[in-house]
């Protein structure tokens, strides 16, 4: 597939929407979690917010993913463009526990209406366009750039608050919280561009929203029965499952681990460094997921059980690491090997898929991953609030092992039907 080629020309269309999505979300990755903590709330507090966001996702996903199959994934989109705004200025203004979940649970609302909805845009036009083209490639190539986003949006969120004194007299807002205005300005930019650059084709979806709303419980329930009655599907929902629980554990706790090592809230341009080389260790394995998909054969379950497992070894060690130099080694490698499975992964999923229902089973997958993520929030948040983010991430690198060998079952179990060099089909 050549960038000029009918399926090159959507990729580049799903590539400029998507690595600006993902710029915007760097803005704040390097320190969300500081923020909430900047409000006065404690580790175990800061779980229970991000507990309140990945329930409302949880809530959300499925209805805004059936809505998207119904009036179309562009429109769904920008709706979530417009909501994750407000739960920014929420953030923004949220002085305690209370306003800070209601803030979360905006938030959780914006992330579930986009998961899921550019991506099936992208999958369907891209299949329109090259019937016999390489999924798995294609989304290689996607996972190779679209970090590249997170990582620039994480420079320039971990460099904010170290300028943010010099706002301190026209804006007279906390540490953190140019980020958050920042962030405002791109959504805008954002919207703008979704409008002018995703073209959709909505024969299939010109009810309006009142007819897909009508739509949407056949549409849950057609998705809701594949995901149970496909054994491949079902085994790598809850393998997700327990990755969404190993993730967040992760996620919620490396920025106070960081600042406990340095022993010093100034550095914030570290954090956005540590982020940014976080999401290059995801585009480098995206990367290279192609040749290792080509050395194992494609055997898709088998690529990612070796990542998975590994990368459970990796956030063992990471628990050991006292320095920062070893700590963002074993950071970076834990990304890394999630790079090189989360190709292969996505493609056996979307493999299994119905066009028609295709935003819905992604949002399916999401799912899994959210509550995944309110486990790990409010486990791994307890853990280590009370013992040690030591011990809490012992115990997500034992969830994240013990994930792997789901893919080790259907290793088994399947043939390497779907090799790199073969066009992936929907059953």
């Amino acid at each position: 597939m050549g960038w000029s080629d009918p399926g090159g020309k959507v990729l580049i269309t799903y590539l400029i929407n998507q690595s600006v999505h993902l710029f915007i979300t760097g803005l704040t990755f390097p320190i969300l979690i500081l923020l909430i903590m900047d409000k006065g709330l404690s580790i175990a507090e800061v779980g229970a917010a991000m507990a309140a966001y990945s329930a409302t996702t949880i809530l959300l996903e499925l209805p805004s993913g059936g809505l998207a199959d119904g009036i179309g994934r562009k429109n769904i989109y920008l709706l979530s463009i417009g909501i994750q705004a407000a739960g920014g200025l929420a953030l923004l203004l949220s002085f305690d526990l209370v306003t800070v979940i209601l803030a979360t649970i905006i938030m959780g609302t914006a992330r579930a209406f986009s998961s899921g909805s550019m991506d099936a845009w992208f999958i369907d036009e891209y299949r329109r366009a090259e019937p016999g083209g390489n999924l798995q490639h294609a989304l290689a190539r996607a996972g190779t750039f679209l970090p590249l986003g997170l990582g620039i949006g994480s420079l320039v969120g971990g460099a904010v608050p170290s300028l943010s004194g010099n706002w301190s007299a026209v804006v007279p807002l906390g540490t953190y919280s140019m980020n958050i205005v920042l962030m405002e300005i791109m959504l805008a930019a954002q919207f703008v561009l979704t409008v002018v650059l995703v073209r959709e084709d909505m024969a299939e979806r010109t009810g309006g929203f009142r007819s897909g709303a009508t739509r949407l419980p056949k549409v849950l329930a057609t998705s809701i029965h594949h995901g149970i009655r496909n054994r491949t599907v079902l085994t790598l929902l809850v393998a997700t499952l327990l990755f969404g629980i190993s993730l967040s554990s992760l996620e919620l706790l490396w920025q106070p681990r960081v600042q406990s090592i340095l022993g010093t809230t100034e550095l914030s341009w570290v954090l956005g460094v540590l982020a940014a080389g976080y999401f290059f260790s995801a585009s480098a394995g995206s990367a290279i997921s192609i040749r290792v998909c080509d050395l194992f054969g494609g055997r898709y379950p088998r690529v990612v059980f070796a990542s998975r497992f590994i990368a459970g070894m990796f956030l063992l060690l990471l628990t050991l690491q006292e320095n920062i130099l070893g700590f963002a080694l074993f950071f970076f490698l834990i990304v890394l090997t999630d790079g090189v499975a989360d190709p292969a992964d996505a493609a056996m999923y979307n493999a299994e898929l119905p066009g028609k229902v295709r935003s819905t089973m992604l949002s399916l997958r999401s799912l899994a991953i959210q509550i995944g993520g309110m486990i790990g929030s409010l486990a791994i948040g307890f853990l280590a609030g009370a013992h040690s983010i030591g011990l809490a991430w012992s115990v997500a690198a034992a969830v994240l092992g013990a994930s792997s060998f789901f893919y080790l079952a259907l290793a088994f179990r399947e043939s390497p039907a779907h090799g790199p060099s073969e066009p992936i089909k929907a059953t």
